[in-house]
């Protein structure tokens, strides 16, 4: 009876140890689980709003004329806080091509070889993006869904104008003397959209996200001032550490 009585004094302490170490141990799991890291990449159409004074109206309108959208990409990586089941928190670090670009032109009255069958600008505005979005999910089940809203402060890093020019049956693309826009280095803009999140395992997830983004300051000082905005699709990995 002495000998159960001691085995029992011995066990208690020990398997309370024990059991206080595993729900520890459930407790760093379940923290841990809220934090995800990933990756995403996205083909983006963009273009630009312009808006001016009622004096130089006459060489907006000639800009809205020649100027088109173009394609860009975003990429870069994300960093997902689950602050509640419905509510997640997501920032991250983005590399941006954004910007528009010409119509094919023609030079006028000139012999033929003598100058390109057409030519073409297009003004890439590279930026680092670092959003700050709060998804709100609709669906937590296996597949997620989710609306998302934000803002993006972006930071201008360099600016390229490329030219195109055509010649008969070939297509040389050179570097052009980029326009002097007086360019603002940083400017903010707001995202809005919604989303589709796969659950793959425990550790690791896939997500679509058709994203739209809009510039509410002005990229540049100049008289006619730019707004650039983007339609993307973020397709995107996380895993939770």
């Amino acid at each position: 009876m002495k000998k159960t009585k001691l085995l029992l004094l011995l066990f208690f302490p020990l398997s309370t140890f024990c059991s206080t170490i595993d729900s520890l141990k459930v407790v760093d799991t379940v923290k841990a689980s809220k934090w995800n890291l990933g990756f995403s990449f996205s083909p983006d159409y963009c273009y630009r709003t312009l808006k001016s004074d009622a004096a130089i109206a006459d060489l907006k309108e000639i800009r809205d004329t020649l100027e088109v959208p173009k394609f860009g990409y975003t990429f870069g990586v994300n960093i997902i806080y689950y602050f509640r089941k419905k509510i997640v928190l997501e920032t991250g670090i983005l590399f941006s091509d954004k910007g528009e670009r010409t119509k094919k032109m023609t030079f006028q009255n000139l012999p033929a070889g003598q100058s390109p069958n057409y030519y073409a600008y297009n003004f890439h505005y590279y930026y680092l993006d670092i959003p700050l979005k709060v998804d709100y999910y609709l669906l937590t089940k296996k597949i997620k869904m989710y609306l998302t809203a934000g803002l993006s402060c972006n930071i201008l890093l360099t600016q390229k104008t490329t030219l195109r020019e055509g010649h008969d049956n070939t297509e040389v693309v050179r570097n052009a003397s980029n326009v002097d826009t007086k360019p603002n280095r940083i400017n903010v803009a707001v995202l809005f959209g919604a989303g589709l999140n796969y659950k793959v395992n425990e550790k690791l997830d896939l997500k679509v996200e058709p994203i739209y983004s809009r510039s509410i300051t002005p990229i540049n000082g100049a008289p006619i001032k730019s707004y650039l905005y983007s339609f993307g699709l973020n397709l995107g990995i996380t895993h939770k550490f």
